[in-house]
């Protein structure tokens, strides 16, 4: 008789999870549609003719649509106009700002249609990008959650309470949750209509996390490299290729480990980041108190471990900010070491806003700071982009009307040792 109770038990959580993949997985598929474009190549030799970069969007796509007008890669209808130039966007699409699925399906679209006039899109990851298909949503915004939503979105969360519930059930030996009206009323504050449809977007199977993944944190382009955050000079790697690489694995690592955690029961699926990272502390004291349930002591111990890889660490790729706050003199002579060894003369950063919104240069004219804080509702600055053409380095600003030239015909540079505006990125 127990068994036969706990069989339907089974079943109806089955028909329950399944049901809810059937309600979230035609959301998934709203955008443009993945790319099809495989890994992209982090290294090009050879000098450009003509590059475009433009730093962090965090969903302010009126002003992204603006700026790409402005040097000439769109037109009026918002499709490539840029003929063979190279656009590198470096990072940090989502968050903070309302439009993120309108500037993702923007980027897809222009990949597309820029090798057409023989040009080319590389979208870089940025640390929000990665937070993201990690599902650390911190920086979601409701607007961003409402673009994921359908007239079924209501059913879906519904769904998702109950499959919640189940959980937390079967999880009382760890963490008592409470499970009473004020509790659901918090945790439906917590998920917004949107939420699940939002997290599922970012999956490794579904339309913006395999798009993602099929790009690099890096890409050197002839001698000038660009990325997200920063280089650290005392970061161990031989090239660019390599540290991609190892990027690209810690990825597919997480998602390899975040699945086997949720088979395993050991977390929600839906859970946050912060809020696995935490039921896995949990489960691990638990253990060690004795604690009889089954815990898979190797995946705890990495999923615990991630903050100090390359998808969290400060000394990333993706959260480093020495090359803009630091003062010079602490990194030049292993910033130039670094440069020499990977036969590069220039790195082209975003992620670190600085006071006055103005394209910085630093060390000697080698590194560029394109970060302008384009999404001015929550930074207060503007959309910039950093041409780089012939040996030429000009910075162009949607609300200036002049190009200004930062190295090259008059030599000039922009301001020098910056003091950073306090924001979280």
């Amino acid at each position: 008789m127990k068994n036969h109770f706990r069989l339907r038990q089974r079943w109806r959580a089955t028909i329950l999870i399944m049901a809810l993949m059937l309600l979230t997985g035609p959301v998934l598929m709203m955008g443009r549609g993945a790319s099809g474009v495989p890994p992209s190549t982090a290294t090009v030799p050879g000098a450009p003719q003509r590059i475009i970069a433009i730093a962090d969007v965090h969903g302010a796509y009126e002003e992204l649509l603006g700026i790409l007008q402005r040097v000439g890669l769109i037109d009026a209808s918002h499709k490539w106009a840029g003929g063979a130039t190279i656009f590198v966007q470096v990072g940090d699409v989502p968050d903070r700002g309302p439009e993120t699925r309108k500037v993702l399906d923007l980027l897809m679209e222009l990949e597309r249609e820029a090798p057409a006039q023989g040009g080319k899109v590389i979208p870089l990851l940025g640390n929000h990008e990665v937070m993201q298909m990690m599902g650390d949503t911190r920086y979601v915004t409701p607007a961003d959650f409402q673009s994921f939503a359908t007239g079924q979105s209501e059913q879906v969360r519904d769904l998702a309470y109950q499959d919640y519930r189940k959980f937390i059930a079967a999880s009382r030996a760890i963490q008592d949750v409470p499970d009473d009206e004020d509790a659901h009323q918090r945790w439906l504050a917590r998920h917004p209509l949107g939420f699940f449809e939002e997290r599922d977007a970012y999956a490794p199977d579904s339309v913006y996390g395999r798009w993602l993944r099929t790009h690099d944190a890096i890409a050197q382009l002839g001698d000038t490299i660009f990325l997200h955050a920063g280089l650290d000079p005392g970061l161990h790697f031989r090239s660019v290729d390599e540290l991609n690489g190892k990027i690209r694995s810690e990825i597919a690592g997480f998602d390899k480990l975040w699945q086997r955690l949720v088979q395993q029961k050991t977390i929600w699926r839906y859970m946050t980041f912060d809020e696995a990272f935490n039921q896995v502390k949990l489960s691990s004291g638990a253990a060690q108190s004795g604690w009889p349930g089954l815990l898979d002591v190797e995946s705890a111990r990495q999923m615990l471990d991630l903050p100090n890889g390359l998808l969290m660490s400060n000394h990333s790729p993706l959260w480093y900010r020495g090359l803009a706050l630091e003062p010079e003199e602490r990194n030049e002579k292993g910033l130039n070491k670094m440069l020499d060894r990977l036969d590069a003369r220039y790195i082209v950063i975003g992620h670190t806003v600085l006071p006055g919104f103005t394209i910085t240069v630093r060390f000697n004219h080698r590194v560029f700071l394109i970060d302008t804080g384009m999404l001015k509702a929550y930074y207060g600055g503007r959309a910039s982009a950093l041409e780089i053409c012939d040996g030429k380095f000009t910075a162009y600003y949607a609300d200036d009307p002049s190009p200004h030239v930062l190295v090259g015909e008059t030599g000039t540079t922009g301001a020098r040792d910056p003091v950073f505006e306090s924001s979280s990125k």
